[in-house]
């Protein structure tokens, strides 16, 4: 991937002093435009937060409306059966979107005079992936992270003791069919086994989307650690 292009995508910005900012990273073969609107719903008029949602770098082959922030088919080859050669392609492309990342939320937080404490990072499927990676990329503190039908991807690095003080929610479908609920379960058990504070629902009959409850459960989190 090694794309260099700084990230952008639209926002919603309802105040010009925010106390917190709230990063919405889109899943594979979505794109921010059309995950923006999530904002109107979790905007909660007595809280002074601003919304923002980058493009991921990459388009995908055949589908250049859809985005990607890591190739899902390294070689042509399914990642969950990568060989070395395509986990490291993986993992330079997650690299790269970490670093591309980091700089858009760092400027953003410059701009507002905040820091990371005041960001909240939620993800869905290939972005909830990316939400919890970028924690621990920079092994910081946030105000939250929130992870909507996605995985923690498998490594052995997950005991950053910043990162660990930052809440997390995790929210699954049982009938998720795109990332199955074994996910969810493996991820509430990484969470545990490394100490990190979270709360998690799998929610019943419901697919691969975010839907009006999830919604819900996430602005209650936002609410709950904007101190």
């Amino acid at each position: 991937m090694n794309n260099k292009t700084p990230l952008n995508g639209p926002c919603f910005e309802p105040t010009g002093n925010p106390k917190k900012l709230v990063f919405l990273l889109h899943g594979y073969g979505d794109n921010a435009e059309n995950f923006i609107p999530l904002a109107t719903h979790l905007h909660n008029p007595e809280l002074n937060i601003n919304f923002y949602a980058p493009n991921a770098p990459s388009s995908i082959p055949q589908y250049p409306i859809g985005r990607q922030w890591f190739d899902l088919y390294p070689n042509g080859i399914n990642f969950n059966e990568a060989s070395p050669t395509e986990k490291e392609i993986l993992k330079q492309d997650c690299l790269s979107s970490l670093n591309l990342i980091k700089d858009y939320i760092n400027n953003l937080c410059i701009k507002y005079k905040l820091t990371h404490k005041d960001c909240f990072i939620i993800g869905f499927s290939q972005g909830a992936m990316m939400a919890f990676e970028f924690g621990k990329y920079v092994n910081n503190t946030f105000a939250g992270c929130v992870l909507l039908s996605g995985r923690i991807l498998p490594s052995e690095d997950h005991e950053k003791r910043y990162f660990i003080k930052t809440p997390v929610l995790i929210v699954h479908g049982d009938q998720d069919t795109v990332l199955e609920p074994k996910y969810f379960e493996e991820a509430c058990k990484i969470l545990k086994n490394h100490g990190f504070l979270f709360d998690s629902y799998l929610m019943k009959n419901e697919g691969h989307t975010v839907s009006a409850e999830t919604l819900k459960l996430t602005k209650n989190f936002i609410k709950k650690h904007m101190t």
